[in-house]
């Protein structure tokens, strides 16, 4: 029913009127009560002095229309259009009791930086853009999208509200809304109007610019302030016009990159750059909330990781599980790499006070042969000499042995490779102590020693098998040992 239907819907006969809800500039609400159906409502009316103002009836009008027409849980439904028995042209539409989005903002219980408050206030503005998706699709902008104009109830349904400025676009009656959208004409709320509404071109205004106003809500969500927050109207509109706003990430460091774009690219200034429509922004703010990737940035590698974790979380803790005990055995494996490192370069620093030790006893052993040469000795000299060369022989070969029992320990070692470096001083100890033993009067020691190698070799024991000459070399001296052995005072 429209206002040219000659029977009238008798608002005031059927519907109780209180008290007045909420007023604006060609209009107000009122609380209504429908006593048969025992249902409250609310009846917005037009301003009496306005009714014979051919451009504002038709306005209200149309407003009533586009509310009817979008069907759609977030747009309050329109139940009826008329004119009561006092000529005030009204409509009546579902009441809701609520606070608008201001309000919540503006709710100083819960810091800005409070993930919980912005995943609630990001699923508020998801079903405002759904809302407005579903206008969209049929062809309908609101043109002003603000926080006011969104009303949140008990329930935590979300309606957007106020479609005075609502316009069709590629139907026929598009064109009587572009003629009362004249060029020049500024349509809309500084601080959420986009550049093109607010340089006077709301006639070309498309769903891009709603799109504006929901990046402009975004940003107030993630930063606590407008875009373009300024002194004055003017000066607002001028910032959304040539001033790009400050990144959210300036104001909020731990504000996550991809939800940070996709309120960049809403509030882009070319329209062509922007979400083509309020579905593309609510298909990426939905992304953000499931952990997906969004289309207005390249996701880099943490957020992948994160993104597929979300996604695949089974298969994400068990990739986890296995990278922690990777991790955990790559430590332990450097712990243990540095501690061989250690225990390595110790032992050889033994060896090498070992050599000098060794050194030592070579020159004591040849100072008391030289003292043996002497053709004056007395024979209890001699024998007390003599006894001493046999001390000092038989630390020499202990001290050998020592070698021998260091250099093995750090062939032992499991974390770093050593084997290219200790086998050959091992095999040179191993020989020089064979020698020893043979030069200095104790073949039984060098048998030993050779019989051992020998026997190892064969059972595959030795870490480094003996080459066919080290064969050789040690049967050759094991010959030399027994020869040794044979001679008389041995």
């Amino acid at each position: 029913m429209n206002s040219h239907d000659s029977k009238s819907i008798e608002i005031r006969r059927r519907i109780h009127l209180g008290r007045m809800l909420g007023e604006g500039g060609i209009g107000r609400v009122v609380d209504g009560f429908a006593g048969d159906l025992g249902q409250y409502l609310a009846v917005k009316q037009l301003r009496p002095e306005l009714i014979e103002d051919h451009e504002v009836r038709a306005r209200f009008e149309e407003e009533a229309a586009i509310m009817a027409s979008i069907d759609h849980p977030g747009v309050l439904p329109v139940y009826g259009l008329g004119i009561d028995d006092e000529g005030q042209l009204s409509y009546v539409m579902k009441k809701v009791e609520g606070k608008t989005l201001t309000l919540i903002l503006w709710d100083p219980r819960e810091p800005v930086t409070s993930v919980p408050r912005r995943n609630r206030l990001l699923g508020i503005l998801l079903n405002v853009c759904e809302t407005v998706a579903s206008a969209h699709d049929k062809g309908i902008i609101h043109r002003d999208i603000k926080p006011e104009n969104i009303l949140i109830d008990r329930e935590e349904s979300v309606y957007v509200i106020d479609w005075g400025l609502a316009k069709r676009t590629g139907t026929a009656s598009s064109s009587s809304a572009a003629r009362r959208t004249m060029p020049g004409n500024i349509m809309g709320t500084p601080g959420y109007m986009a550049p093109e509404q607010a340089d006077g071109r709301s006639a070309d205004a498309g769903t891009e610019a709603d799109v504006f106003a929901l990046g402009a809500i975004l940003y107030e969500i993630l930063t606590d302030k407008r875009p373009f927050a300024a002194d004055d109207d003017r000066a607002e509109m001028l910032g959304s016009i040539h001033q790009n706003p400050e990144h959210p990430r300036r104001i909020n460091v731990l504000l996550p990159r991809d939800i940070c774009a996709v309120c960049l690219k809403a509030l882009n200034k070319n329209p062509a750059a922007r979400y083509p429509n309020a579905r593309g922004l609510a298909d990426d703010i939905r992304a953000h909330l499931e952990g997906r990737p969004v289309t207005a940035i390249r996701p880099n590698l943490i957020e992948r990781v994160r993104y597929a974790a979300r996604q695949r979380p089974m298969r994400a803790l068990v990739i986890a599980s296995l990278l922690v005990a990777l991790g955990i055995l790559a430590a332990f494996i450097g712990t243990q790499r540095w501690a061989d490192h250690r225990l390595a370069d110790k032992a050889l620093e033994r060896i090498d006070a070992i050599d000098a030790e060794l050194a030592e006893l070579e020159t004591e052993s040849k100072n008391l042969q030289s003292k043996l040469a002497e053709p004056d000795l007395q024979e209890s000299e001699r024998v007390r000499t003599n006894h001493e060369i046999g001390i000092i022989d038989s630390r020499w070969v202990l001290g050998q042995f020592e070698a021998l029992r260091v250099l093995n320990s750090v062939s032992e070692l499991r974390f770093i490779r050593t084997s290219s470096k200790i086998q050959p001083l091992t095999r040179q100890r191993l020989l020089s102590v064979i020698h020893a033993s043979i030069d200095r009067g104790k073949p039984a020691l060098a048998e030993a020693l050779i019989a051992t190698l020998l026997v190892r070799n064969e059972e595959g024991t030795l870490e480094k098998p003996l080459t066919r000459e080290d064969v050789k070399l040690l049967k050759r001296l094991a010959a030399d040992a027994l020869d040794a052995a044979s001679l008389p005072n041995h």
